[in-house]
Order: structure tokens, then C-alpha cells, then sequence
């Protein structure tokens, strides 16, 4: 009798991982689509996405991409074949499986505002699920303006000032000089977190995704966890105290800071990028400059007429997203 593909199947996703390299193509698609379903932290940004993506990923059932923030599928593939497409993603993101693993997560904030994205995510696995997590949009840009200072993205100090700024970077004007992306400084839109959302459950499926409310997590992170465990299929392993993420933070030093965070382009032209020991060297040193660089900092609080601007902003979106979780959240703008 004649072996199929799927009697040879390995036990260890291990073993299905070195079997991979210079696998004919029908063997690759056998052994990919037996790998365990994926799902991905798609954001909002400081809504608790990275403690979210920590505590999933300490589960020993489940594989996170390392780094937390793959963003792979923001680049179209569509020419590559899928086994190739899926190889290069697990090679980069997930070299290690285990025989025991049950899930294989990613914590790309990008993907909620790029719908394209989540549509190669579902290309990539059919089982693909999708966490988002929202919050208070008035605490939420404020803690994200204070994270783009800190990553040199934004130069404006002042949040009111950077919010009255949106006009003139939209057509790429005032842009902080290093920037990676101009979107990243358009406050009004990323704070939008009822049309995203509405807009993940369209492209997905509402039957594909789970949101968190960032309150939830904060006053039970527990209970979040195992119901998270619960929509991604995956054993729940019985911890019960999470550790709690640090807030925002700021640098010593500006000149030090763009090497940790954001480095010019001068520097990437000294760098050898075929040599993984010189890299690796480098990752090292850059994660020693951070935790040398960073020194506590204190957010002053919005003046009432910038939170009274956002309030009022935001007004209607917030009454989309308490439609699209059946749950009030139009106390958010009375704080």
C-alpha cells in the first residue's frame, strides 16, 4: 500500500519544521496545514496590546512571533506561493514550534488599520482569529502621543499642539524629522476605534474576532486571559497573577535615544546585514542603550478644553463601538 503524505506526518512541529527545508511543494502544504491555527493581537495601540501579548505568549500551548510586532502582513506576497509565503513566516517569526503547541500568535497593532493586512492573515491560515482591545480614546491618545515621543516619531511636546498639527502633516508638513510615517502622527484616525473595529468585524467576521476592553483587563486580567484561552482553543495552564506592564517612560538623552529607537540612515549603511553574529551583537547593544537611556516621566494631564475638543470628536464613534459590543461606553467621554 502506498504512503500518503498524511500517514507520514511527524509527530513534533519541530520535526515538521526541519522537514520544511527543500521539502517538495504538496509535501510543504501537507505539513503547513497541519500546524496549529493562528491568531493575531491586531491593537489599538496603549490599549494593553503588548501585556496582552506577554501573557498569551508565557503559555507554554502557544508559539508568539519574536519580535511581538511581525507586521509581515503588510507587505503584498501575492506572487509568492502560499507554502512559500507560510514558510518564510515561520522561519523568521516562529523557528521553535513544540510538539505541544496549540496556537501560533503576533502582536501587529498595525494590522487593525490596514484591512488588507488582516485579509493576508486569513489568506495565510483559514482559521486565523483576531484580538482587538479598545480603550477610553481620551486615555488612549494621550498615552500614545507620550510613546511617540519616546520612540522620536513626534517632536511636539505639547498634545494640544500636535493634535492642531494633524492638517499640515497630512499634506507632509511640520513632520519630526525622523518619522517613520506620517499616518502615525494623524491622532483624529487612530483614536477612531469604532469604525476600525466595525471595519475588522466586516473584513474578518465578528465569529473571528474577541475584543478586550482595556477596563476589563486592568480590573480582572485573570478572567480575560481565560477567555482569550477559550476563543483561541488553547489549554488553560492555571496561572492566575500576571505582572503588571509599566507605563510610559522617556530618555536621557535625545542624541542616544535615535540609536535605541529609531536610527539614522547613516548608521544602517555601517551595518553588514548578511552577518547574523555582527546583528545579532547589535540587537544586544541596542537593548543595553535602552535600559541605560530611560529614565521615568511624568505626562501632564489634558487641559479640559483639549479633552472637551476630544469629546466632542469622538462623540459618535464611541456610541458605534458600544453598538458593536452590545455594551455602553459612552461614560468614557463624561470623565
Amino acid at each position: 500500500m502506498t504512503e500518503t503524505h498524511e500517514d507520514s506526518l511527524p509527530k513534533s512541529r519541530a520535526h515538521i519544521m526541519r522537514l520544511l527545508q527543500g521539502a517538495d511543494p504538496a509535501l510543504v502544504s501537507t505539513l503547513l496545514d497541519a500546524l496549529p491555527p493562528s491568531f493575531f493581537v491586531v491593537g489599538a495601540p496603549r490599549c494593553g496590546t503588548t501585556a496582552l501579548s506577554r501573557i498569551l505568549g508565557g503559555n507554554r500551548n502557544i508559539s508568539f512571533s519574536k519580535p511581538k510586532e511581525t507586521h509581515f502582513f503588510l507587505d503584498d506576497r501575492s506572487q509568492m506561493p502560499l507554502e512559500d509565503v507560510r514558510r518564510l513566516y515561520l522561519e523568521r517569526f516562529h523557528p521553535k514550534l513544540a510538539p505541544e503547541t496549540q496556537a501560533i500568535g503576533d502582536g501587529s497593532v498595525s494590522y487593525l488599520y490596514e484591512p488588507d493586512a488582516i485579509r493576508r492573515a486569513i489568506a495565510f491560515d483559514s482559521r486565523a482569529r483576531f484580538i482587538a482591545s479598545v480603550r477610553n480614546p481620551l486615555d488612549m491618545l494621550h498615552s500614545y502621543h507620550a510613546r511617540l515621543l519616546f520612540t522620536l516619531d513626534e517632536d511636539e511636546e505639547d498634545f494640544s499642539r500636535a493634535w492642531a498639527l494633524q492638517g499640515a502633516r497630512r499634506s507632509h508638513r511640520d513632520l519630526p524629522k525622523r518619522c517613520r510615517s506620517p499616518q502615525l502622527l494623524q491622532y483624529g484616525d487612530v483614536g477612531r476605534l469604532g469604525h476600525h473595529i466595525e471595519r475588522l468585524f466586516q473584513v474578518a467576521g465578528p465569529e473571528r474576532c474577541q475584543v478586550v476592553v482595556f477596563d476589563d483587563f486592568v480590573a480582572n486580567p485573570s478572567e480575560v486571559y481565560q477567555r482569550l484561552l477559550d476563543f483561541i482553543g488553547v489549554d488553560d495552564d492555571g496561572r492566575r497573577e500576571f505582572e503588571a506592564k509599566r507605563g510610559n517612560a522617556g530618555f536621557k538623552s535625545r542624541w542616544l535615544q535615535q540609536f535605541a529607537m529609531n536610527p539614522p540612515s547613516w548608521a544602517f549603511r555601517l551595518i553588514d546585514f548578511s552577518n547574523a553574529a555582527a546583528l545579532k551583537r547589535l540587537k544586544t547593544l541596542r537593548k543595553r542603550i535602552k535600559r541605560f537611556n530611560r529614565a521615568p516621566m511624568k505626562r501632564k494631564p489634558l487641559p479640559e478644553q483639549m479633552r472637551a475638543t476630544l469629546r466632542a470628536y469622538y462623540g459618535e464613534d464611541v456610541e458605534k463601538l458600544s453598538n458593536l459590543l452590545g455594551r455602553d461606553l459612552t461614560h468614557w467621554l463624561k470623565t
